[in-house]
């Protein structure tokens, strides 16, 4: 014999012996014993998917990616590169207006850049953190060269309002036009 209780979404089955559980004392209370225990193990189940649900809305969201849009330098002196085509800014850190991501909390961010020339101009462009150089892309242009991208990226610990930017070497250059070769990405990895 079967015995199917539904707790909820879920069925609990019982196997029952031969005999008739309502006439054995013992195979009511190990029936009985067994269906509290899938019902508590349930209630714990529910109560950490609510706990992780709650978790998850309370994590910050934060990712960006923009492209330059259009060509940039040669320029007498080093020049932070502004990014005005926002493919994406979740939670509005990075500025538009001024090519600078600002960290709305302190975590662990990720950040990665790429830069196209094809002109016979120099290509070196830097990612840098709080005017620190971090990590460059670099090409110096030959007669044969026609067309160079590269690309670099990094993790980086940020303290809540640290800023992160590129910056184009003075006296070097980088394309970009409406295909975004020239891009400038980042999102926080973790708080």
């Amino acid at each position: 014999y079967f015995l199917s209780v539904t707790v909820g979404h879920s069925v609990i089955e019982a196997k029952m012996t031969s005999r008739m559980c309502h006439e054995d004392q013992e195979c009511l209370c190990s029936l009985k014993t067994t269906v509290e225990e899938h019902c508590s193990a349930l209630k714990e189940l529910r109560a950490t998917v609510e706990e992780l649900k709650k978790e998850n809305q309370a994590r910050p969201k934060v990712a960006f990616s923009a492209a330059l849009s259009e060509s940039k330098g040669p320029f007498d002196t080093d020049t932070t590169l502004v990014y005005k085509h926002v493919i994406t800014n979740i939670g509005n850190a990075y500025s538009p207006s001024t090519g600078i991501f600002k960290a709305p909390v302190s975590g662990t961010y990720y950040f990665r850049f790429t830069a196209f020339s094809y002109t016979n101009n120099h290509r070196r462009v830097s990612l840098y953190k709080g005017g620190q150089l971090v990590v460059t892309v670099t090409d110096i242009q030959s007669g044969q060269d026609g067309e160079d991208s590269g690309s670099n990226g990094v993790t980086l610990q940020l303290e809540k309002g640290e800023e992160v930017y590129t910056q184009l070497k003075a006296q070097h250059h980088v394309y970009d036009d409406y295909a975004h070769h020239t891009t400038f990405t980042g999102f926080l990895i973790f708080p």
